[in-house]
């Protein structure tokens, strides 16, 4: 399956590109945009640009060194994310970075810590849905695209932000993941989140720069789960990551791709 072959699909029952992007506002997407399933776009308050809203989630970003969308899925998982990145393909997009929260599955990654993904283990249903004949996708690795996360990391490094370069696990559920987590573990994954999976599958389809930038939100290992265990200083050291480090590497990476 390409790209094509999706749009013809729309095509064939009578949906032409400029109806998918003027349906949810895509007809105002800038070429760099970050993705985000839940953070509101006030993580960027205090920086300075010139903010337009679109609709309920799309928010413009206007400054002298850089312009970018932003776009609040408000919403969770691979199908989420299939529906509001596909049709990226048809706007002015040429860079996206995703961002958001992930799981720690290893004791030496803490609450807080920044995670970049080299590539995310396929555990959703919806990622099968990109193959011809809905070919299981179930357990396949998926990578984001090479040179855009290379100047991510450059920038990291530059900044001296600490960061773990690690393998993910994309699954589908928060409640039952705790009953496969050995399994999980198995695979090598040191991080768990619901979305990169589906999200490098959709950037294999697309003529778009896409990569992940995430915020270690809880630590299964550690026995500080989204249920339990999580104290005061860690969610201080995750909004430090959210509102402060993450912002200001979205920034100087969209500086330097100008």
């Amino acid at each position: 399956m390409n790209y094509n072959d999706l749009l013809n699909s729309h095509l064939k029952y009578g949906t032409k590109s400029s109806d998918i992007i003027s349906r949810n506002g895509y007809d105002r997407i800038l070429e760099n945009v970050v993705i985000a399933p839940w953070w509101s776009h006030d993580i960027f308050e205090g920086e300075d640009f010139k903010v337009e809203q679109i609709n309920e989630k799309i928010f413009n970003f206007y400054g002298d060194k850089t312009s970018f969308s932003y776009i609040e899925l408000k919403g969770v998982g691979a199908p989420t994310i299939m529906d509001n990145v596909l049709p990226l393909g048809i706007t002015k997009c040429k860079n996206l970075i995703f961002i958001g929260s992930c799981g720690s599955l290893n004791k030496n990654i803490k609450i807080g810590d920044i995670i970049v993904p080299k590539c995310s283990i396929c555990g959703d249903g919806a990622s099968r849905y990109l193959n011809k004949n809905l070919e299981d996708e179930f357990l396949k690795k998926e990578y984001p695209s090479k040179e855009i996360t290379d100047s991510m990391i450059k920038v990291l490094n530059e900044e001296r932000i600490k960061y773990h370069y690690v393998l993910n696990f994309s699954v589908d559920t928060i409640f039952a993941q705790f009953y496969h987590i050995d399994k999980i573990l198995e695979s090598g994954s040191k991080t768990i989140e619901m979305e990169t999976a589906c999200l490098f599958k959709c950037g294999n389809l697309l003529d778009i720069n896409i990569t992940s930038l995430l915020c270690v939100s809880d630590n299964t290992i550690l026995n500080k789960s989204l249920y339990s265990g999580r104290d005061k200083n860690d969610s201080e050291n995750k909004r430090k990551s959210k509102y402060k480090i993450i912002p200001k590497i979205i920034i100087k990476l969209f500086e330097n791709l100008i």
